[in-house]
């Protein structure tokens, strides 16, 4: 399996468009993100044999009560990977309030699907919050949590480390994740 991971973007509001099924209201773009997700989707490499290699995308934006934010990331990447040549039916989205079960079962059921592809991409774009525990460098871990609670409860937060015990790619998919917590 390998991983790509990008780091978070710098958000920059400027202008509005619509597009595809989000287009029920007028969205705001950042449009360095986009510029940034462009750019690397450029440069993102093809397979060799396109008619042997499968694609998905993965799309969950996990907002806290009354934010809009991550809707509009993932409009974006979604319009982004649809410009690239992603096909409505190669997108998994997961939105709204999430909780550790939810979000475990949504990757339980995308491993599901790529589990037995022989070589294939799958595009992993998060938009929500994140969180660290530990106390050093060395032992400190990655998170998601899913309320904005000082002290959250187990069910409302998940570590990277389970988020990718559960998707289990293949080894021969690649799998190119970009978190925006």
């Amino acid at each position: 399996m390998q991983w790509v991971v990008v780091t978070r973007w710098v958000r920059t509001r400027t202008a509005h468009i619509t597009h595809g099924p989000f287009d029920q209201f007028t969205q705001r773009y950042q449009w360095l993100g986009i510029l940034l997700v462009g750019l690397m989707l450029v440069g993102y490499p093809a397979a060799a044999d396109p008619g042997d290699t499968r694609r998905l995308a993965m799309l969950v934006a996990a907002p806290w009560a009354g934010e809009t934010a991550m809707h509009n990331d993932l409009g974006a990447t979604y319009t982004v990977l649809r410009q690239r040549g992603f096909a409505p039916e190669e997108f998994l989205v997961l939105e709204g309030p999430l909780t550790r079960s939810l979000l475990l079962a949504f990757l339980q059921d995308v491993h599901r699907r790529i589990g037995a592809w022989p070589q294939g991409e799958v595009w992993f774009f998060f938009s929500g919050h994140g969180t660290l525990r530990g106390t050093t460098a060395a032992d400190a871990q990655a998170g998601l949590p899913f309320t904005n609670a000082l002290h959250p409860l187990p069910e409302a937060q998940v570590w990277w480390e389970e988020v990718f015990a559960a998707l289990q790619a293949p080894p021969a998919v690649q799998v190119l994740l970009l978190p925006d917590s």
